[in-house]
């Protein structure tokens, strides 16, 4: 018999009911991916992976079927499950689909804003600064994930739906690549954070649009040279030259980033 190879990581879970199986599993091991526990490229035996998590392979088939959908495992023809990598073409197209889709919504939200949302936009910030300082990856996630959905907030629930699965896509080589260097977390993006959100609160729309243009294409860029350092971003530039009036050719990863 051959011997099992257990996945590093990944733990016996606790379901409290059956009933809640699969979006339990399927919550769980999507975080795992996320996060980059389980790292792009990792494969994945389904009887050995229901033996390390302690459910049956029912619903392990049925999450897996889940993650294949949201192109974060490949299953293939042996049933065998791996993984997916990063393409570094996919990045560049997802980036520049949040760059349109982002900056409509930060648009369409900028009547709705309030004082009460101002000094929760800075509480954030102060809460990202923080865990940026003591290293605490999971909180500074968690603070800059609901930033940038208070600043689309009032775009409607269709938007933020889309938006959430590109910024799930989007987040995951950065919590795999740049987390290396963690004091980079948010020095150049706390600044940009800073002028989006004072922009937003002046009800200044183009500054508020191009700031978070820029803030995602300089974000792209980064994770591009991390993750694929020969490949040249090519739709990124041309979302941010729709928005910012510039030739593609001027908005290239700048030297040093």
């Amino acid at each position: 018999m051959p011997r099992r190879t257990f996945v590093a990581g990944v733990e016996r879970v606790h379901i409290p009911e059956s009933r809640q199986a699969i979006p339990y599993l399927h919550s769980h091991l999507r975080e795992l991916i996320l996060d980059g526990t389980l790292v792009p490229g990792t494969k994945l035996s389904q009887v050995t992976l229901a033996e390390q998590l302690g459910v049956s392979r029912t619903p392990l088939r049925e999450v897996l079927r889940m993650l294949q959908e949201e192109r974060l495992v490949i299953i293939e023809p042996n049933q065998r499950t791996r993984i997916a990598e990063f393409d570094p073409e996919e990045l560049d197209q997802i980036y520049a689909s949040r760059i349109m889709l982002e900056t409509l919504a930060v648009s369409m939200s900028l009547g709705g804003w309030c004082s009460s949302a101002h000094r929760e936009g800075k509480k954030l910030l102060t809460a990202m600064r923080r865990a940026a300082r003591t290293r605490d990856i999971n909180a500074w996630f968690d603070a800059h994930g609901r930033f940038h959905k208070l600043l689309t907030a009032r775009a409607g629930d269709s938007f933020r739906k889309q938006l959430q699965v590109l910024s799930d896509r989007a987040i995951r080589p950065i919590r795999i690549y740049q987390l290396s260097e963690p004091d980079t977390w948010q020095a150049a993006g706390q600044a940009e954070h800073t002028q989006i959100l004072d922009a937003v609160m002046a009800g200044d729309e183009r500054a508020a649009v191009t700031g978070m243009a820029r803030h995602l294409a300089r974000t792209a860029f980064r994770v591009l040279k991390d993750c694929a350092p020969e490949y040249t971003p090519t739709a990124v530039p041309h979302a941010v030259a729709l928005l910012d009036r510039r030739p593609p050719q001027d908005l290239r990863l700048p030297r040093g980033a």
